[in-house]
C-alpha cells in the first residue's frame, strides 16, 4: 500500500518539476529500477520507462532464433517509445559473464576471451542502434558482478548454471574485463559509463562485497536497496549536473 502511495505521489508531482524521461532496458537485473521507482528516495525528477527482457544476453543479441528474442524486443521498444530528448540506460552482461560466455566457449571450442569479444561486438550493435534514437543521451551500465558462490546449486538460477564450474573469482575477473570493454565503447562514442565495479567489488577477496548480496541467499540479484544508492549517485550527476 505504501509503495502504491509513493508511486501515485510521484506521478502527481512530476508534472510540476523539470523532469527527464529515462528508458531503462536490459535483463532481469534492470528490475532494480522498479525498486527505485517505488522507493521514496529516488526518481522524483526522473520519469522512468522500463523494458526488461528476462534472460537477455549480449551473446544472444545476434541470434534471431534466441529464446528471448531480445534484439527484436529492444529494437521494437526503442522505435516505439524513445522520443527526442529522452535518455536510455542499457544494462546487460551478467548472464554472459556468469554463464553464456563460458558455456559457448566450451561448446564451440574457442577461448573465453574470443567468446567475450563476440558478446561485446553484439552489444555494440545494440548501442549503435540505440544511438540512432537517443544520440549521445545514452548511459551504459556495467554488468553486475556475480553472486553465485562456488559449487552453489541451491536457487533456480544457480541450479540452471551448475554445469559451469569456474570459480566465483574467475567469473568476477571476466565481468571486470567485460566492463572494461564496455567502458572503452562508451569513451569511443562519447557516452556516459555507469561503473558499479568500484563500489561493489571487495578489493580483498576480488569478488562482490557481501554488503551488496541479496537478503535472500537463493536470489542471485544484488541487494536493490544497497545498489540503488550507488546507481542514483552516478545517474543524477550525469543527468542534472
Amino acid at each position: 500500500m505504501l509503495n502504491r502511495l509513493i508511486y501515485f505521489l510521484k506521478k502527481s508531482i512530476r508534472p510540476l518539476l523539470k523532469n527527464k524521461v529515462v528508458h531503462f532496458i536490459g535483463d532481469s537485473h534492470t528490475e532494480v529500477f522498479w525498486f527505485m521507482e517505488f522507493s521514496p528516495l529516488y526518481f522524483w525528477r526522473i520519469i522512468p520507462k522500463i523494458k526488461i527482457v528476462h534472460g537477455a544476453t549480449a551473446t544472444g543479441l545476434a541470434n534471431p532464433n534466441s529464446k528471448t528474442n531480445a534484439m527484436e524486443q529492444f529494437n521494437t521498444y526503442l522505435s516505439r517509445e524513445v522520443k527526442k530528448g529522452d535518455y536510455v540506460v542499457i544494462q546487460l552482461g551478467e548472464v554472459d559473464c556468469g554463464f553464456a560466455i563460458w558455456y559457448r566457449a566450451e561448446k564451440h571450442g574457442i577461448s573465453v576471451n574470443e567468446q567475450m569479444d563476440l558478446a561485446i561486438e553484439n552489444y555494440s550493435k545494440l548501442i549503435k542502434k540505440t544511438m540512432e534514437k537517443a544520440g549521445q543521451n545514452i548511459i551504459i551500465c556495467s554488468a553486475v558482478l556475480p553472486t553465485i558462490k562456488d559449487k552453489q546449486s541451491l536457487g533456480e538460477v544457480a541450479n540452471l548454471r551448475k554445469e559451469i564450474t569456474e570459480s566465483m573469482k574467475s567469473r568476477t575477473d571476466l565481468t571486470l574485463s567485460f566492463n572494461n570493454s564496455l567502458q572503452k565503447i562508451a569513451v569511443d562514442h562519447e557516452l556516459f559509463f555507469l561503473n558499479l565495479d568500484n563500489d561493489i567489488l571487495d578489493k580483498s577477496s576480488g569478488t562482490v562485497d557481501s554488503a551488496f548480496l541479496n537478503t535472500d541467499p537463493l536470489d542471485h540479484h544484488l541487494n536493490p536497496k544497497a545498489l540503488s544508492k550507488v546507481i542514483y549517485r552516478q545517474l543524477i550527476r550525469f543527468l542534472f549536473n
